[in-house]
């Protein structure tokens, strides 16, 4: 978190256009009792606004102790942070859980969206879960978009961004 606060602050200091950066949140890290503070002090330090930071929590996290969870992950957006529920689809999705989760990004797993995106139907859970996302008012990331067809169906059925080695392979940020 530290180094990702790191490079915006030196990114809007050449003058860059103010992007936001995902982190990754751990499963032991967002049961931590302090750290909205740990992650407020950071984003002060670098002078930069919360919601620069996606924080990314895996799905799998929410189902340990959901109603911490919930508290905390509220408790972050209220602060400004942008939270996204990331490798949904992976195995652990609850519909239920969506609903409860205060979060502002749905990230669909990379196998599940190979796995949808390879199937003929036009419609299928991928629409559905797209057009729930949007019924929610979250945005939609695929990850792991490695083919122009996989683009095209992606498109077609309004997912709002994707990512993965179509456009280009992780790189560092230097």
């Amino acid at each position: 978190w530290e180094r990702a606060a790191s490079v915006l602050r030196e990114w809007d200091n050449r003058g860059y256009p103010p992007i936001p950066v995902s982190v990754n949140v751990s499963r032991a890290d967002i049961y931590h009792k302090d750290l909205a503070d740990m992650l407020l002090g950071i984003v002060r330090r670098y002078r930069l606004q919360p919601s620069r930071l996606h924080l990314e929590i895996t799905e799998s996290a929410y189902t340990e102790n959901p109603e911490q969870l919930i508290q905390t992950v509220g408790d972050l957006r209220d602060l400004g942070f942008v939270v996204e529920m990331d490798d949904f689809g992976s195995g652990y999705s609850s519909l239920n859980m969506i609903s409860k989760m205060p979060i502002d990004v749905l990230k669909l797993d990379m196998k599940f969206i190979q796995n949808e995106t390879a199937k003929r139907l036009k419609g299928g859970i991928l629409r559905f879960i797209i057009d729930l996302a949007r019924w929610m008012k979250l945005s939609v990331v695929a990850e792991g978009v490695e083919t122009r067809e996989q683009l095209e169906r992606l498109r077609e059925i309004g997912c709002d961004y994707v990512q993965g080695y179509y456009f280009a392979r992780p790189s560092p940020c230097g």
